[in-house]
């Protein structure tokens, strides 16, 4: 919505008035182009440092803005034409259409960069999952990379993962058994620190995310069952592929890990 309600706004209104001002000046039509094109930035401009969605959000809208009022310029006869009649030729044309459909196509994966495909969609779109019967976790970096974090946060989260490293934390960690939908399954981790003693009293989560649907995430709570050793029973709800994050917490200290597991069907 961050893209498509500004920009929809500019696409929709910008050549209405341009149209509208044309008929009632017809030979000042790039003036008017120039003129909505500064408007419409004037427009945004307050908005977007209210909301600020993203630097990559507002040059994506600017852009769209732009290049409307820039296309209904460019297709408007000059000031001196002798005819005031308006024309609207196939080149011109060409590139409009060719501009709605990249928008069209960027904003749809933009959406489902930040929001994921619905059940139904992903179950139409996507491929069905090839690992057969056989459900793997595995777990490529030592700390959960958001990509989306927000850039006053990024020193942060950068020093987190640098204390991390230097911390040392050896976490093991899997299903006990293989994972199935509505079956419930053991999920334990193991955590030891860097001379391999155990994490006791630690607040330990893992938090599973489903590609197709956000509204299929979940997060569970490990409950320790010896010195180091958490533990709680899971129950997926749909097979595929699954994103799965672990916190770990004690002391004021976070370690953070990242890994991904298939489920099989029933």
């Amino acid at each position: 919505m961050a893209v498509l309600l500004p920009a929809g706004l500019g696409i929709f209104l910008i050549p209405l008035l341009f149209f509208v001002l044309r008929w009632r000046f017809p030979t000042a039509g790039r003036q008017i182009a120039f003129i909505l094109g500064v408007l419409a930035l004037a427009a945004y401009a307050p908005y977007a440092i209210h909301e600020w969605p993203g630097l990559d959000v507002v040059a994506m809208v600017v852009a769209i803005l732009v290049m409307t009022a820039f296309i209904l310029g460019m297709i408007s006869p000059p000031r001196h034409a002798e005819s005031h009649k308006m024309t609207f030729h196939a080149g011109p044309a060409t590139i409009i259409a060719f501009f709605a459909v990249i928008i069209l196509l960027d904003s749809i994966f933009l959406t489902i960069a930040t929001r994921g495909l619905s059940e139904n969609a992903a179950r139409q779109l996507l491929p069905e999952p090839q690992g057969g019967s056989v459900a793997t976790s595995y777990f490529p970096g030592t700390v959960a990379h958001d990509y989306q974090e927000k850039v006053a946060q990024f020193q942060a989260y950068d020093a987190m993962r640098e204390q991390q490293e230097r911390r040392g934390w050896q976490v093991h960690r899997g299903w006990i058994g293989e994972p199935v939908v509505d079956k419930p399954t053991p999920f334990r981790i193991e955590v030891r620190d860097a001379e391999g003693e155990p994490i006791r009293d630690a607040e330990v989560t893992a938090k599973f995310l489903r590609f197709s649907s956000q509204a299929l995430d979940f997060s569970r709570r490990l409950d320790e069952i010896e010195p180091g050793v958490y533990q709680a029973t899971i129950t997926p709800t749909r097979p595929g592929r699954w994103e799965i994050i672990v916190n770990v917490r004690r002391d004021g200290k976070t370690h953070q890990l990242r890994g991904m597991t298939d489920i099989a069907k029933p």
